[in-house]
């Protein structure tokens, strides 16, 4: 009889999910930019200088924001706000692809600590704690 080789994942499809991890990433920052620079140049032609503005600084809270945004119906806030979303959510779909990652490699140690720090993020943004 024949040894049977304990069944590893091939390096071909662990290399394709590393490149689509990488190709998520690149189309990510891209598709974020794309939205921030549209909504700040959008609110740049309707407001001219935005700048004058920011002499005093007033904290107000992202939903906040967003609630007055669509009430006034400004949808170039929208717009950045959009894209500010999806570039802060990049780190966790790398976080979670990268869990992925490791347990197909059967790395189980690896794909727990991924999860784990999955969990702290979301639970940071959920939470409103800073990491």
């Amino acid at each position: 009889m024949t040894p049977t080789p304990q069944t590893k994942p091939d390096k071909d499809s662990l290399h394709d999910l590393e490149l689509t991890i990488s190709q998520i990433l690149r189309g990510g920052v891209l598709f974020a930019g794309i939205f921030l620079l549209t909504g700040w140049v959008w609110m740049w032609l309707r407001d001219g200088d935005n700048l004058q503005s920011f002499t005093v600084y007033e904290p107000r809270p992202f939903v906040e924001n967003i609630q007055w945004a669509l009430v006034m119906n400004d949808r170039a806030l929208l717009i950045a706000q959009f894209g500010l979303v999806v570039l802060v959510c990049l780190p966790l779909v790398r976080v979670l692809m990268t869990a992925i990652l490791f347990l197909k490699q059967k790395d189980k140690g690896l794909a727990v600590m991924a999860l784990t720090v999955f969990v702290a993020l979301v639970g940071s943004f959920l939470l409103g704690i800073d990491l």
